[in-house]
């Protein structure tokens, strides 16, 4: 059985900000053998923990670092349906009945998130008010518009905005149109990271972090997972690493291309900040070098866009 470790410095805003404790625990299993494996502590790796755990299988989940350190514990909280590109796109590159299945998946993602969220009382600061996907200018509202086409013809709850509908909805006329998606809200993804490990463990799994995998091999029917603190058997193996993918499995860091998102906070603004996004949706633009803006629960905004503020950039966004 596993020990907890003592509590580590915030990594960011959500971090700092979460409801749900840190479960960050030692390594204290070598040897032992288990039904799956999982390599990484973020969504993938604890929901697969969690639902493995529900079916009264062994998991036990491997973390560099400390459960959503990466981007699951990161990222701008948007609980969507969908990925970026048009549903007709997502058809013409799957076939229909593939890209078909795919859609449907992504649509319900939201409700699957936010059952989870409810049957196991995850504290993360959730909002179903829908999220706001928002013209930069008329290119991105034609793009909106055949969006809204699509999803209609599906029968999805996606509404297409005027000018004057954004500004109620944003605070600011700058937006010359947009997508107000019902399915979708937000979270603060830290928090959901910490509830979907507090159930896992509630649940039976185990969780170790702070402990590297360094190899994997296959023998006798089993997995042979080797780390910087002993060895872990299994009879599957989960890699849930993504953006931190290294060399563990031959070819597999190649399928991954890094993508730099920040995100910069006020300190809260209380009323000030009344107007802006009144009733809290999360909100993402079309423009090529994405923007994103939302609320939390402490009135900050947190504003979002492509890049890194480390280096020069990080110089230069000081000035």
């Amino acid at each position: 059985m596993s020990t907890p470790l003592p509590p580590q410095e915030p990594l960011s805003l959500w971090d700092a900000s979460s409801e749900e404790a840190d479960v960050s625990r030692r390594f204290a299993e070598d040897g032992a053998s288990v039904d799956i494996a999982i390599v990484g502590a973020g969504f993938t790796g604890l929901s697969a923990a969690l639902h493995a755990a529900e079916l009264g299988l062994s998991a036990h989940v491997l973390e560099a670092e400390k459960p959503g350190f990466g981007g699951s514990g990161r990222n701008v909280g948007l609980v969507n349906a969908g990925i970026w590109l048009p549903p007709a796109e997502v058809r013409d590159k799957m076939g229909e009945t593939q890209g078909a299945k795919f859609l449907k998946a992504f649509g319900e993602a939201p409700s699957r998130v936010f059952d989870l969220i409810e049957k196991h009382q995850i504290r993360c600061e959730v909002t179903r008010t829908g999220t706001l996907h928002a013209a930069h200018g008329p290119s991105g509202l034609r793009d909106l518009q055949g969006r809204h086409a699509e999803w209609q013809r599906m029968g999805e709850p996606v509404d297409l905005l005027d000018r004057a509908e954004m500004t109620r909805l944003t605070g600011t006329d700058a937006f010359h149109g947009g997508l107000l998606d019902h399915r979708a809200g937000t979270i603060n993804p830290m928090g959901y990271c910490r509830g979907l490990a507090r159930a896992a463990l509630a649940h039976g799994a185990e969780i170790s972090t702070g402990v590297t995998v360094t190899g994997l091999a296959r023998k006798a029917g089993q997995w042979r997972v080797s780390t910087d603190q002993g060895t872990l058997l299994a009879r599957h193996v989960i890699l849930a690493t993504n953006a931190y993918t290294d060399t563990l499995w031959p070819g597999l860091q190649r399928s991954f291309t890094p993508i730099h998102f920040f995100q910069l906070a006020t300190p809260p603004l209380g009323p000030e900040a009344a107007h802006i996004l009144p009733e809290r949706q999360g909100l993402w633009d079309t423009g090529r070098v994405m923007m994103s803006l939302r609320r939390d629960a402490q009135d900050r905004l947190v504003i979002g866009s492509m890049g890194t503020v480390f280096g020069d950039a990080k110089r230069g966004l000081s000035r």
